[in-house]
């Protein structure tokens, strides 16, 4: 069974993901510090859910 944490993570991933493809940049340095960071979480946040998913499956 996948708990709240991992569905929360994926659902964040996608929010990210609308985040990057509706933000323009237009100039304006906060847009751009929270892009950077939006597109070091879409790294990020898959390789946590698929380990929170591995670790799911090993423990039971």
């Amino acid at each position: 069974m996948i708990d709240s944490k991992t569905i929360q993570l994926t659902t964040l991933w996608f929010v990210v993901m609308t985040f990057i493809q509706t933000a323009e940049s237009g100039g304006n340095p906060l847009l751009s510090v929270l892009a950077i960071f939006a597109i070091l979480l879409t790294y990020v946040l898959p390789v946590v859910i698929v380990g929170r998913l591995a670790a799911g499956v090993l423990r039971d």
